[in-house]
């Protein structure tokens, strides 16, 4: 628990002071609370530059610590330091690891319960709580913003800050409005973290944060315990390889758990069964699974001395565990930068960590395919565009089912709409619920006498509004807005502070992001033409991406040189351990050109198409068919029963999508 001397420390005049002030307050939170008798270089020059008000990114390796620099700074900053996490589960875990040490952390995501909400929520506002993480979406929602009323922010803490990159490799179109978050709460501060930036990507977060050179505190992406190999097998020969090694390691001394990353789902459980059928003992990890399963494998992989985690990328991300002795990549990664942060999660004790590839490089076709299932087809973005032109001035919608509507993923919906606030058509507000319920604990006349500080024509308007319904009352705000000619906002408010005092449980769905035009579109056709180019665009970087990652794997070159290279860092001596370092490889990573299309793939296209006539009038989506890759109009009509669903797996999605153009 943190001592009652240094909690009054961290709240008192002494915030307010130099940055000497705050390093003395630090050094003992740091020991006292932290446990840790100093800090490494790194940690010291970004705390250095925040305590002397600059804003900082922090370009450092996946287990160097890069959270300690804004947990530790939260605690000796005068307010607020919001952290922004890409991650329920990452946020989860760490505020848990820091409850167990006694700081006194939130988290508000949809995972909290009410209760717990309005506990984090008081705590927050009354000071008593200085650290909260929230997803970037949390920011640009009407509750959030009602709740977060006049509490003052420090610092703004962006996690995993390559997500803000429309070129990177985790792009979140939210993340984007990051920036402006900055500028509307008049928060003085930014830090931005990320294990893997390119030189690109910095430069985007330095002008994103207006940074100069000397605030970005970056190190080597690679940590020396991590022992790089790449060996070229076969499929027959990847299993035997693989089983091979797990149990040579189950015989050794180097007790350790293993994580093996594969590309597909259905890889992760029929791997994880031959495993077992082997005596190895593993499990299976993706996004497929019920949280309360992905919940029980992590935490028996926490628990676990000698187990093997056979996952998705899906896996990994904030799981913090010192003895990860092996990280073998079955199916190559997408990108060096995934690469990575994947074999970061190994070795964080310091001691040697075995980095395997098993490189088949047929792989790389599902790795290029899967962002292509978000292609959209000239038809998609026309009706797109058709529903936002007819618009009014400002409007609201629900990404998902405008998404649904236009046979879109709401990803690619979210990041057109970004666009078109690039190009100065849209204004972006903040999202609202359209549906609001509650359940009074007390009759509402009675509230005004519980709440002596509330507003009363707020909270009058709101219980002459309810509508009974099976659960409680809904809330009619539009009602209540025109007939009391009271501003959304307050009504908001008005309810969020009924919830903190306990007169009610307060619940609210269906999430409707708001749009403001600033410029009309005239011509619809342009802008079409615009966003497609934008997306293929992304897809020629994701593409790009991948061709560095097997031209990496294809150990031309000491692996920790060539990947210093690519993160803009130099590094002259060879590591002397790595593949190409021990005289295995150059191994030939490229594809052979595909066959044309068979008459077999031609009459499944055929069949399909007289199946599912109004499905296949655009190339993209009998690409996507042959392809097997998901549209919303495919999951809708169960396309993937098909026999031809998938006929062309293994095949690229762009040498497909040429076919289908050609005929």
């Amino acid at each position: 628990m943190i001592d009652e001397t240094a909690t009054q420390s961290t709240t008192g005049p002494a915030l307010t002071a130099s940055s000497g002030a705050r390093w003395e307050i630090a050094q003992r939170v740091l020991r006292d609370v932290f446990g840790f008798d100093g800090l490494k270089p790194p940690q010291q020059k970004v705390i250095d530059r925040l305590f002397d008000g600059r804003n900082v990114v922090a370009v450092m390796p996946t287990g160097s610590g890069k959270s300690l620099c804004y947990q530790l700074a939260s605690q000796c900053l005068p307010d607020l330091t919001v952290v922004v996490s890409p991650l329920v589960s990452l946020m989860k875990d760490q505020c848990d690891a820091l409850k167990r040490i006694g700081v006194q952390v939130a988290r508000l995501d949809h995972s909290v319960s009410a209760s717990d909400w309005r506990t984090d929520l008081k705590r927050v506002r009354s000071g008593q709580c200085k650290l909260l993480y929230v997803s970037p979406e949390r920011f640009f929602n009407e509750r959030f913003r009602s709740v977060l009323g006049e509490t003052r922010i420090s610092m703004l803490a962006v996690d995993e800050a390559h997500c803000m990159s429309q070129w990177g490799h985790h792009f979140r179109p939210d993340y984007l409005r990051l920036p402006d978050v900055v500028r509307e709460f008049a928060i003085p501060q930014t830090l931005a973290l990320t294990a893997t930036a390119t030189p690109k990507v910095i430069r985007e977060l330095r002008s994103a944060f207006e940074l100069s050179r000397t605030d970005v505190v970056k190190l080597p992406t690679h940590r020396s315990n991590l022992q790089l190999h790449c060996t070229l097998v076969t499929t027959t020969q990847r299993d035997q390889q693989l089983i091979q090694q797990l149990q040579q390691a189950k015989r050794s001394r180097k007790k350790g758990v293993s994580i093996v990353y594969v590309t597909r789902r259905r890889t992760a459980e029929q791997l994880a069964e031959l495993l077992i059928e082997h005596g190895i003992d593993a499990r299976a990890y993706h996004a497929g699974l019920d949280p309360s399963d992905r919940e029980e494998v992590q935490q028996w992989f926490l628990q676990s001395s000698d187990g093997v985690l056979v996952g998705t990328v899906a896996f990994g991300m904030g799981v913090d565990k010192p003895n990860v002795r092996r990280v073998i990549h079955y199916n190559p990664s997408s990108s060096l930068e995934a690469y990575c942060q994947e074999i970061g999660r190994g070795g964080r004790d310091g001691k040697v960590t075995t980095c395997q590839t098993w490189l088949v490089p047929e792989d790389q076709v599902a790795i290029r395919n899967l962002p292509c299932s978000d292609w959209p087809s000239k038809a998609s973005v026309e009706r797109l565009l058709d529903r936002l032109v007819g618009q009014p001035d400002s409007f609201y919608l629900s990404l998902n089912k405008l998404a649904w509507d236009v046979n879109l993923s709401a990803a690619v919906v979210g990041t057109f709409l970004i666009q078109l606030r690039q190009r100065g058509n849209l204004e972006l507000l903040p999202a609202r619920y359209d549906v609001y319920r509650i359940k009074p604990r007390m009759e509402p006349s009675h509230w005004m006498g519980q709440m002596p500080e509330g507003d009363a024509d707020a909270i009058a308007a709101i219980g002459a509004s309810l509508v009974k319904s099976k659960r409680g009352f809904r809330v009619n705000l539009i009602l209540a807005t025109r007939q009391y000619q009271i501003p959304r906002e307050r009504l908001v408010r008005a309810l969020e502070e009924l919830a903190l005092a306990g007169l009610l449980e307060l619940e609210s769905s269906e999430l409707m992001h708001g749009y403001r035009w600033k410029e009309r579109v005239t011509r619809p056709a342009s802008v079409v033409k615009h966003l497609i180019h934008r997306f293929e665009a992304s897809i020629e970087m994701a593409h790009e991406r991948t061709d560095e990652m097997m031209d990496f794997l294809a150990c031309r070159a000491c692996l920790p040189i060539t990947m210093a290279a690519h993160f803009g860092s130099r590094r002259s001596r060879p590591c002397g351990k790595c593949s190409a370092c021990q005289g295995e490889g150059p191994w030939e990573t490229g594809l052979k050109k595909p066959a044309s299309l068979g008459d077999s793939v031609k009459k499944a296209m055929r069949e399909a198409e007289s199946d599912y006539p109004d499905l296949f009038s655009d190339p993209v989506d009998r690409a996507k068919f042959l392809c097997g890759l998901y549209t919303p109009a495919f999951m809708r009509f169960r396309v993937n029963r098909h026999f031809g669903f998938g006929v062309c797996e293994s095949v690229p999605f762009t040498s497909v999508l040429a076919a289908m153009r050609d005929e």
